[in-house]
């Protein structure tokens, strides 16, 4: 196991206020499990960062929920940590993402209806650190805005970097009635 240590327990200071913080943060929408931000708070500074960023794209973004969900798991599913498939697939059904099309991540296929055909090829895009063509970011533009295509090309390396904290460092998943 790699896990690194819980730090809760004897944060002190700014490094026990940016957890408090945290807690309060996610508590105020229902959720009371830390998952990655346990690790982090062995940087209590990087770890709040994270986690005003994280919130803006959870609670504060322009994206569509279940476009939102959708560049998720599409994430999940190409890093190949459960963590982050278990922990959205059901956010993304309360979402609206219809099951065929979680049904398809999940198996690998493409051919994704409007307007998760052109999430599917920004991603591509992104994840392949490479220019958009012109015609699809037109697309995506009239499809999200510029904010829009902006917020799905950083989700994508947001995600990324959670499934890299949740991979490299063991967390568990949570228990679903800790979520």
């Amino acid at each position: 196991m790699a896990a690194l240590p819980d730090p809760t327990a004897t944060l002190t200071g700014t490094g026990r206020a940016i957890y408090e913080d945290i807690l309060a943060r996610r508590a105020a929408k229902g959720v009371h499990y830390l998952g990655p931000y346990i690790p982090l708070l062995n940087h209590p500074e990087l770890a709040k960062l994270i986690e005003q960023l994280g919130w803006f794209y959870k609670y504060e973004s322009r994206l569509p929920r279940d476009v939102y969900q959708f560049v998720v798991l599409i994430l999940a599913k190409r890093s190949k940590v459960a963590f982050v498939w278990d922990d959205h697939l059901a956010a993304a059904r309360a979402a609206g993402l219809p099951e065929a099309i979680t049904r398809k991540v999940a198996e690998n296929e493409r051919n994704f209806p409007r307007p998760f055909d052109t999430v599917d090829q920004v991603t591509d895009c992104a994840f392949a650190f490479q220019s958009i063509p012109q015609a699809l970011q037109d697309e995506a533009i009239a499809a999200f805005g510029v904010a829009g295509l902006l917020e799905i090309v950083t989700l994508c390396g947001f995600y990324s970097m959670m499934a890299m904290v949740n991979g490299c460092f063991d967390v568990p998943l949570p228990n679903p009635d800790t979520r």
